[in-house]
């Protein structure tokens, strides 16, 4: 065990030392890991431990000439690392005073030779002066000791030495203090925090545990403390005895069940008892009026004075009782001859007491000015640790000061740490470094998991002189469990975890205690972050590889696109009493991007503002989730979402649900996602994977990062923490923005330090920076009215700091919108109807060629304008044609919308359509899946109109007849590059049912002519694998013929073999190809009519037999006649 108190002196004096030379230090300083060999040991209770040459054999030493003085133990003990960092603690692993036995005295390690070293228990005690009781401290994170064995010929290892005796003693020692507890960590309540409960009493309400304590001094009290949780509806009670006499009684109150409320209520209480024996059983009995109550025992903790008597081979033994200015004399008795005596109050400066044994009593001198620890052992009986194995060399302490950006990855996914480590290096020139935890722990906390050894690792290499670090990626999952007591744990970098552990809104976990790294900070007393932290929950090497591909894949050329302008608002309704506080939250703060950064587009989700349909499992609405999937698909830079939610998703309605965000298929769109919502990335409950994980780790899309929260939190703080997130998103330092890390850093210093702050975590890489476009976007040409039914043009250049970019060469997409107007929500559950700006009515939206930094676009005014004059506005981006691509944006509200031109140029002919499915090579009739795109090509002479007033005139498509439930595509409809006559409709239909359907299109042109078109599709089950539309064209053929199938089986690939037979049955031709199709049509497949050889076959019928196999394991064939002619 460790006592604070015995090296309290010390540690004072030392502390004042590393203060002053601190940073000096930690820049010039090498690990004693960095060279020579080195081999772990363990050990988990505290004794005398032997390492014999059979031992060091099985570790790996060479023991060839081996020489006795060379030998070294290093380790530093047991017990946590202080949480506070201006507490003392070693800064590298310190050697350890050991005895070396050398049976023959040769100096040779050799068979029979062995080492004798002090070893501790992880879990420590420490003593309460105003109680004069010790208190113990389990270990959260291990339940063992490393120690570190090496050899050093150029100077001799640290040996135990005899202490210089001390004469005249004033006082006699003949017992001392002894404590034992009971703790088992069996339980973690509401699987958060760092507080693990042991046995349970709920059918069985009665326990108990035996202590012994040999020699008990019968004339001193025994101080028992007991400590237990108990759910109960009603007050309970736990009766403690000990040896069948009452000790006492404790009452805990009753919980209230609601969710944000304690889960089970704590009590403890410390009483004395009189032995009257060395053996101490101590009943436990609890007792409850309400039958459905459980309770656990968290701890037994005994303080008890033995007397000073041999029990066993070892005995560790101190005594606080005589501390004083003296020198006193020890007497222990029932000792054997040689029994030997160590000072173990210095773990690492072990000294031997040089004792005297008369008959079977042991004396010794020492003085007693200081708290002092001592173990007796009988040199016939140690223990043996436990042989861990070879150290690779390692050098933390020597990392240049230049590092910006910190990795800490789980040994399993190095491969793809360094992979983003080389990302950022060479996209952003940031120097970084990887690390795994276990080689921070080797060197800042002896070896031991501790939470803090990161965080010290982090601090370390920030208080540097000259520090340049920013960053620190956590890559790995993290787990409320450090010690693997939960099946298929994820513990791959620990968590911190608060020390509540049973009241769901103030326990918590945070990522934010490795970045408090001032010298004040570590216990969260008002403590600000220093740093930004992210963390990617990996747990095997595909999701770790799938973050890092999402990482490049946002940089990537093909994620250029005009989704960088977007944010979307989403908010949910009142529910049962919350009225339209998450709405008007949410529209706030879209309305402060709205009026601040003009370039961006708003999209407002809120859920009252669609209608709501009820079910068995309570209310739901659809719309709102093909709302959500369709600005996901669509892509934005940021999602914002305001109101209830849980590890499953979205508000009570499930507007988000699991199956939904798997779905979802926008690699090249990844949004940011900013969550004020209850547990929506509860990202360290092992046994469940949160929606928020998903959303993250979803390799097809979901987002590229999440500012997100863990656990339940409140409204209020919520949207002062959001606020202050949307304060700092576009603020730019230096001329540039900042990375998601400087972002999560600033947010967390404006919003505070409460539990509920704490809360939000970004899961994602805190060295990315947002997808903002990098130059400016000015309108040069505009008229200053843009009138219903008249063309304008307009022109503009893409700027950069010195003014057009001649060099900029690629595509604007211009989007103009009508005047902003006033939309009302529905008031549905407890809402009332909330009036909210809205500026999404589109005149156009197409894209227009830029050349030399110059562009320009024209279009016709629809006619469905709103007719009042008012202010419109037009949001740019553009991106370059290079290989690596740059790209701007910018607006433009210097102009009025009104009115009717004159000179109108009137059109009364409908639009041309052409419409899909999937794709252009969709037959009508065929086949798709549930979630099928519609595609349509369009042509009208004087454009489309996109308005979307309300009267009539949208672009609908109509499902199966279902007119009274159109879906709206006016947001879907882009046209061409440089040509508004011409456009596409791509817009996604999600869950539809399996079987046939017809789809119907209509479309308004802007003189307001209408033109529809209608397509049948079978929509396939997934989970079967369907071929359809086999047949070739023409058939019969002379010369050559096209081979064609349907399938429901798009984005993988397919293994197609084509075997042409006579009908006789003799294969004649074989065609076999792997396909990649992102559609459901593969064709055409061409047969001349030749053989395998080459030659003509005979006209006549043959059989052209289809395999198809997929990549998930499915095969299926079909066949058809084929007649050649002659």
């Amino acid at each position: 065990m460790i006592y604070n108190f015995a090296i309290m002196k010390k540690q004072v004096f030392l502390a004042l030392i590393c203060i002053l030379i601190t940073a000096n230090l930690f820049g010039q300083y090498n690990s004693v890991l960095s060279s020579g060999e080195w081999f772990k040991v363990a050990t988990k209770k505290t004794g005398i431990y032997k390492l014999d040459y059979t031992s060091i054999v099985s570790l790996g030493l060479d023991v060839e000439n081996l020489q006795i003085s060379s030998l070294k133990l290093y380790g530093n003990g047991g017990g946590m690392l202080p949480k506070l960092n201006s507490v003392f603690r070693q800064s590298d692993l310190v050697e350890n005073a050991i005895n070396i036995y050398d049976l023959n005295n040769n100096g040779i390690f050799e068979n029979g030779d062995y080492i004798l070293f002090y070893g501790q228990s992880p879990h420590t005690w420490k003593y309460d002066a105003q109680l004069n009781l010790f208190n113990h401290e389990t270990h959260l994170f291990s339940d063992e000791v490393n120690y570190f064995l090496t050899t050093d010929n150029q100077n001799d290892g640290k040996r135990i030495d005899l202490k210089q005796v001390i004469q005249n003693p004033t006082k006699t020692i003949t017992s001392y203090n002894a404590f034992q507890f009971h703790e088992s960590e069996l339980e973690n309540l509401i699987k958060s925090g760092s507080q693990w409960y042991g046995e349970r009493f709920d059918i069985q309400n009665s326990k108990s545990f035996d202590f012994s304590f040999p020699n008990i001094d019968q004339s001193i009290p025994v101080s028992v403390k007991t400590s237990f949780v108990a759910r109960s509806l009603v007050p309970s009670v736990f009766t403690v005895s000990v040896n069948s006499s009452q000790l006492h009684s404790i009452s805990i109150n009753n919980i209230v069940d609601t969710y944000a409320t304690e889960y089970a209520i704590n009590n403890s209480k410390t009483s004395v008892y009189m032995p009257n024996s060395s053996n101490l059983s101590v009943d436990i009995d609890y007792s409850s009026a309400d039958n459905d109550a459980i309770s656990w025992l968290n701890f037994i903790e005994i303080n008890a004075r033995r007397k000073l008597k041999m029990s066993g081979n070892s005995l560790s033994f101190r005594d606080v009782n005589s501390l004083g200015n003296e020198v006193a004399s020890f007497l222990l008795s029932d000792v054997n001859i040689g029994t030997i005596v160590w000072d173990v109050s210095d773990p690492n400066s072990i000294v031997e007491m040089q004792t005297s044994i008369n008959a079977n009593e042991l004396s010794f001198n020492d003085s007693i000015n200081e708290f002092h620890e001592y173990i007796a052992f009988n040199p016939i009986a140690y223990l043996t640790p436990l042989l861990v194995g070879k150290v690779v060399n390692q050098n933390l302490h020597n990392i240049p000061n230049d590092i910006e950006y910190v990795i800490v990855s789980h040994p399993n996914f190095l491969v793809p740490a360094r992979r983003l480590a080389d990302f950022h290096q060479q996209k952003d020139n940031l120097t970084s470094i990887i690390v795994t935890p276990q080689q921070i722990y080797n060197e800042f906390s002896s070896g031991i998991q501790d939470v803090s050894a990161i965080r010290d690792f982090l601090r370390f290499l920030y208080i540097r002189s000259n520090s340049k670090l920013k960053y620190v990626l956590l890559f790995g999952d993290g787990s409320y469990d450090p010690k693997n007591r939960v099946p298929f744990n994820t513990n791959y970098i620990p968590t911190y975890q608060s020390l509540n552990s049973t009241h769901p809104t103030l326990s918590y976990v945070t990522d934010d205690y490795f970045a408090l790294l001032d010298d004040d900070e570590g216990m969260f007393m008002n403590d600000l972050v220093d740093i930004g932290v992210g963390r990617f929950p990996v747990s095997n090497l595909a999701e770790a590889n799938g973050l890092v591909d999402k990482v490049e894949q946002y940089y990537a050329k093909e994620s250029f696109g005009s989704w960088r302008n977007d944010i979307a608002f989403i908010a949910d309704d009142g529910d049962s009493k919350d009225g339209n506080t998450h709405m008007w939250q949410a529209d706030s703060l879209a309305n402060f991007v709205a009026d601040n950064y003009k370039n961006i587009n708003i999209n407002k989700i809120y859920l009252d503002n669609y209608l709501q349909e009820s079910t068995p499992g309570g209310p739901r609405s659809e719309t709102t989730n093909n709302a959500i999937n369709n600005r996901v698909d669509k892509g934005a830079l940021l999602i914002n979402y305001t109101g209830h939610g849980g590890p499953l998703g979205w508000t009570a309605e499930r507007i988000l649900e699991l199956d939904q965000i798997n779905a979802w298929n926008n690699s090249s769109k990844l949004p940011l996602f900013m969550t004020a919502t209850c547990k929506f990335s509860y990202f360290d409950n092992p046994e469940q994977t949160s929606a928020g994980e998903y959303v993250l780790l979803n390799a097809n899309g979901g987002a590229i990062a999440l500012l997100t929260t863990t656990r339940l939190v409140y409204s209020a703080p919520n949207y002062n923490l959001n606020t202050k997130f949307i304060n700092t998103l576009f603020e730019k330092v230096d001329g540039k923005f900042k990375r998601l890390g400087d972002v999560f850093k600033q947010t967390k210093l404006l919003s505070g330090t409460s539990v509920n702050n704490r809360n939000f975590t970004l899961l994602g890489d805190p060295a990315l920076c947002l997808a903002y476009p990098e130059h400016d976007i000015e309108t040069t040409g505009v008229v200053d009215t843009l009138k219903a039914l008249g063309e304008v043009i307009i022109e503009g250049t893409v700027s950069g700091e010195n003014g057009v970019l001649t060099s900029f060469n690629g595509t604007v997409y211009p989007t103009v919108y009508d005047k902003e107007i006033i939309r009302t929500t529905l008031g549905q559950e407890s809402c009332t109807p909330m009036p909210y700006r809205d500026q999404n009515n589109i005149l156009y939206r197409g894209a227009a060629s830029v050349i030399d930094g110059k562009f320009s676009f024209s279009f016709v005014v629809p006619k469905d304008i709103a007719y009042n004059y008012g202010a419109g506005k037009i949001s740019y981006y553009a991106v370059s044609d290079d290989q690596d691509p740059v790209d701007a944006a910018g607006s433009e509200e210097g102009f009025v919308i009104g009115g009717t031109a004159n000179d109108i140029i009137y059109d009364y002919e409908g639009a041309e359509l052409e419409v899909y499915m999937n794709t252009r090579n969709f037959s009508n009739g065929g086949i798709t899946d549930e979630n099928p795109i519609l595609l349509a090509d369009i042509f009208d002479f004087s454009g489309i109109n996109t308005v979307g007033n309300g009267i009539g005139h949208d672009i609908t498509a109509v499902l199966d007849g279902n007119t009274v439930n159109p879906y709206v595509l006016n947001d879907f409809y882009d046209a061409k590059k440089d040509d508004f006559t011409r456009g596409v409709i791509s817009f996604p239909l999600y869950n539809l049912e399996k079987g046939n359907h017809t789809l119907t299109l209509k479309v308004w042109d802007v003189f307001n002519n209408s033109s529809e078109a209608t397509i049948t599709f079978v929509v396939a089950d997934e989970n079967d694998f369907v071929i359809s539309d086999y047949s070739n064209f023409p058939n019969p053929f002379s010369s050559s013929t096209d081979i064609y199938f349907q399938h429901n089986k798009p984005n993988q690939n397919l293994n197609v073999s084509l075997e042409i037979y006579s009908i006789t049955g003799n294969l004649v031709k074989r065609h076999e190809k792997e396909y990649f199709d992102n559609g459901y049509k593969i064709g055409p497949i061409k047969w001349d009519g030749d053989d395998e050889y080459g030659g003509k076959l005979a006209a006549g019928i043959y059989i052209g037999k289809l395999g198809v196999s997929s990549s998930d394991g499915d095969f299926i064939t079909r066949s058809i006649r084929i007649i050649l002619l002659p």
